[in-house]
This record gives structure tokens, sequence and C-alpha cells, in this order.
């Protein structure tokens, strides 16, 4: 797994040389769930629910990364400018991470991460001697996707009327789905999509530049335990889907 290299090497460059030992130092072998997918897929959601469900802490990347913006003095749409140029902003947060997966700073007896890179980061804290870490990843079809967006841009009335009138296919792209939400007629339906490509557009660029800085595709499923597909599901459904399947890494729930 030549990306291991790639983290370690860059946390040495951008944070320094003794980074990786420290974060070794650090480990402790409390459990840990890790949680990425793509957007839109319920991750937040099923993450808080595990996390309660286990008695665990939830943690998430993206506060981390509103976090350093804070710290930096920038807003949030600057410091995402910035990532296109500024490596080292990545690797902060990603180091930070690595610092929630080793275990140190959970009060809980379990941690829960969800965010768009902590499986791989969890397997660099597993080449480090970190235990006890299962990593689960969350997809949809673009159309549920979609939906979702429409949803939370719109309302409930946009999500059903889409449900209702785009149709159960799987889409091969973005064009051709942007099509059927322009036909729904629905107030700012047509700025609404624009904004729901933008994001697949941006997630697009991140899974690029992390390929760029570490050489791994956080959307490759091969880094991951456990896969669980949320389309035509509800939030309750996929959550007893995931506690089945986290029962078989030995995680239950009490």
């Amino acid at each position: 797994m030549d990306y291991i290299d790639g983290i370690g090497n860059a946390f040495k460059k951008h944070i320094g040389k003794n980074s990786v030992k420290k974060l070794q130092e650090s480990i402790n072998q409390k459990p840990m769930i890790l949680i990425a997918g793509d957007q839109l897929t319920g991750k937040s959601t099923q993450a808080r629910n595990l996390a309660e469900a286990f008695n665990g802490t939830f943690h998430s990347v993206g506060n981390l990364f509103r976090e350093v913006a804070a710290k930096r003095g920038i807003t949030v749409a600057e410091q995402a400018k910035l990532l296109l140029t500024e490596r080292g902003i990545d690797v902060e947060i990603d180091y930070k991470t690595c610092e929630m997966i080793s275990g140190k700073d959970i009060e809980t007896e379990i941690g829960v991460i969800e965010g768009r890179q902590p499986a791989y980061m969890g397997s660099f804290m597993q080449n480090l001697g970190k235990k006890n870490i299962v990593r689960i990843y969350f997809q949809c079809s673009i159309r549920d996707q979609a939906l979702r967006f429409l949803r939370r841009e719109i309302g409930e009335d946009a999500y059903q009327k889409g449900l209702k009138n785009v149709p159960n296919v799987n889409y091969e792209n973005l064009e051709s789905l942007r099509e059927e939400i322009i036909n729904l007629q629905l107030d700012d339906g047509h700025d609404v999509i624009e904004k729901f490509v933008e994001n697949q557009n941006r997630d697009g660029d991140d899974r690029a530049r992390y390929s760029s800085l570490y050489g791994f595709d956080y959307g490759n499923l091969s880094g991951y335990d456990i896969v669980v597909n949320t389309s035509n599901k509800e939030a309750d459904q996929v959550f007893t889907e995931v506690v089945n399947e986290l029962e078989k890494f030995g995680f239950k729930i009490n």
C-alpha cells in the first residue's frame, strides 16, 4: 500500500519530522467506527445514530475543516479555494483525524468518525499499530442523491414530486438526470440542480486532490470493510443493516 508511505511522508513534511512517532505513541485500543461515503447518502445521520446506540463519541471531519478555517481567520469558502493550491490544509486536517482515530481524546468506550477520508487514515493508523477499527462506506444512486438534494434545498414536496416523476433507473451521467429534474418544473429547480452538479464536481476534485497528495482514491471500495447501499431505503432500515454488519466485526449494542 504505497499510500501509507505517502501519508507518512506528507505528515513529516507539513506537520513535523516527529509527527508520525507522536501519533504512534498516542494510540490506545478503543474501538473506532470510521464512516465515509458519497454525498447525501445519510452517512452523517448514521454516524450520529451509531454513536448514540453504542454510547460512543461522534466526531465529524467537516467540523475539523471549520475549526482549521477559524484558526486561520478565514471563511470556510475561502479555505476551500485555498485547497486547490495549498496542500498543507488537507494534511493538517488529516493529521487531526488520525489523532482522533488513535483514541487518545475519546472519553467514551468507542468513537465514531465521519467524513470523506477517515477510512484511509484508519488504514494508516492500523499500520502504526491501532486495532479495533472498522471502516464503512455509504453509497447510493445518482438519482437518490439528487432527490435528497431537492429535499434539502427546496423541501419535502419537491422530494415527493421527484420520487413520483423521475424514473427509477440507473443514470450514467449527471446530464441525463439534469433534464429530468428540470422537467419537474420546480421553483428554483434549475438553480438547485446546478448546485447539485457543482457539489458532485467538487467531490471529484477532492478525490483527485487526495490521489495526488497521498496516492489513494477514497472512493475505491477496496479500502472499506463494509459497503452499504442506501438507495431507496429509509434511515431506520439502513441503521439496522449497518448494526447487523457491525456485529460480524464484534461491535454489539449492549
